[in-house]
């Protein structure tokens, strides 16, 4: 019983917290920069997968210092 109790209450700090990066991507202007966060912390996708699905010639690195350097400013 105990430990259901506490299974249930990380899955609701986890909806929790997926509810909140959610909202947060969301209040990004740059269509780009909201589509490489959803696509990380949301898919969980690699690097290489974020920019295999941008295009544009992005490359793993390119996404990856865009995100660091977007997170740093903010």
């Amino acid at each position: 019983a105990d430990l259901n109790a506490l299974l249930d209450l990380n899955l609701k700090k986890c909806f929790y917290e997926f509810n909140r990066i959610n909202r947060y991507i969301e209040t990004i202007e740059d269509s780009q920069m909201r589509m490489i966060l959803a696509l990380r912390y949301i898919n969980g996708l690699s690097w290489r997968q974020i920019a295999f699905s941008i295009g544009g010639g992005n490359t793993e690195d390119g996404v990856r210092k865009a995100h660091d350097r977007f997170l740093a400013k903010n």
